[in-house]
């Protein structure tokens, strides 16, 4: 207790420096905070907008479905013994029956391709929560006993020139018939997300799509809901064995690597700055523990001609360091959340290139935060062992000779 009430004052010897040093920890737990506050944001955004909008967690598809030349070929049978049968894994919440083609949509005076996804409503949205929101402002999603209407991307009506509450026909191959054509009406529109999208993404009742294909019984996969999507890995496998060799279980990940991959980098980013950040504040905390060292030559040469033992000289620049650093790291961890809540209540707009805008929500776990103060006092205590070790290596002679 008597080192570490000394070493609490020692650190006020200096001021300004330990001001300065200070400053440096909460600068950099506080930015780390912050910055893990956003990339939250963003991979929850990229996992709302892929997996709770449009894939599912997990997906149903008949054996030779992906690839496929012809994939309508490789339907499934849309059956509700099937359907119980994946819900009995446990892990799985909710399935939902799609069918997935494409084809051309036509005023009467133009056309052009569209790609589509036919949903049942009364089921979708227990699997994709959040498709029921993806929709345009002033739009609203499709319901339960609709059929011939179509949500469409916003570029793609305005080339069509097709205004809420216009018609236009569909026209698809079904997979063992010749072309077929219906009229839909524009219900509304999808939101802009990108360019690519708002030109050919529709979304339309699946008993408009079996009609439209003549498909009736039938659909091109399922998708899946399960309780928590660290354990999908492990649902999939088990679906498998239920399922037998005649289907193909995959997950969201598998279907969009390149989500993936953008979820990866972010943590990549977080991980590089968080070493800047951490050197950064290393080198103010070895400069300043040096620093103390050169200052307290005699007063050190005093307390070891006294009896003080090396290791409690050793120790007392440590519980300085270390004082330092978790002050200062509770300081910027707590600053920082407020920061990220008071972003995530508020939300921030940002607007691809091309689309709609998106509201981001920075979030921070508290495991975390602990995380961040934990890392700080172990920086703190690393980057004091060199000046530690030099102040108790010092002679007691040559320290009481020093000017």
């Amino acid at each position: 207790m008597r080192l570490l009430l000394l070493a609490l004052r020692n650190l006020t010897r200096n001021k300004r420096r330990t001001l300065l040093t200070a400053l440096a920890v909460i600068f950099g737990a506080t930015a780390i905070v912050i910055l893990q506050g956003f990339v939250n944001g963003f991979i929850r955004n990229n996992i709302e907008a892929m997996v709770q909008s449009k894939l599912g967690v997990l997906q149903v598809f008949r054996k030779g479905y992906l690839g496929s030349d012809d994939p309508l070929k490789k339907s499934l049978s849309h059956d509700h013994a099937l359907m119980d049968k994946i819900k009995s894994v446990p892990g799985v919440t909710a399935v939902a029956p799609r069918i997935s083609f494409d084809g051309m949509v036509s005023n009467g005076a133009e056309s052009t391709m569209f790609m589509a996804t036919a949903i049942d409503p009364a089921l979708e949205y227990q699997v994709c929560p959040q498709r029921y929101k993806r929709v345009a402002a002033g739009s609203n999603p499709l319901t339960t006993g609709q059929s011939g209407i179509a949500l469409i991307g916003q570029t793609l009506a305005d080339s069509l020139k097709a205004p809420k509450g216009a018609t236009l026909v569909m026209q698809a191959a079904g997979p063992h018939a010749s072309t077929n054509a219906l009229d839909v009406e524009v219900g509304g529109f999808l939101p802009s997300i990108s360019i690519a999208e708002s030109k050919r993404l529709a979304t339309v009742p699946l008993s408009f799509a079996q009609d439209l294909l003549r498909m009736n019984g039938q659909v091109t996969e399922y998708a899946i809901a399960v309780t928590d999507m660290k354990q999908m890995n492990a649902i999939a496998a088990e679906l498998r064995k239920v399922l037998g060799e005649e289907y193909q279980v995959t997950t969201w990940e598998e279907l969009d690597p390149s989500t993936k991959t953008r979820v990866a980098s972010l943590g990549y980013v977080l991980l590089f700055v968080a070493l800047v950040l951490f050197l950064l504040v290393a080198t103010g905390i070895v400069n300043t523990m040096l620093m103390s060292v050169y200052e307290r030559v005699r007063e050190i040469g005093t307390m070891l001609a006294l009896g003080v033992r090396r290791w409690q000289v050793t120790a007392l620049f440590i519980l300085e360091a270390i004082s330092l650093g978790l002050g200062s790291a509770i300081l910027g961890t707590s600053l920082g959340y407020l920061v990220v809540r008071w972003l995530g209540q508020r939300g921030i707009p940002l607007k691809p290139p091309g689309g709609d805008v998106i509201w981001t929500y920075p979030s921070v776990e508290l495991r975390f935060l602990l995380v961040v103060i934990a890392f700080s006092v172990g920086g703190a205590m690393l980057s004091a062992l060199y000046p530690a070790y030099k102040a108790s290596r010092l002679s007691p002679v040559d320290a009481l000779r020093a000017n």
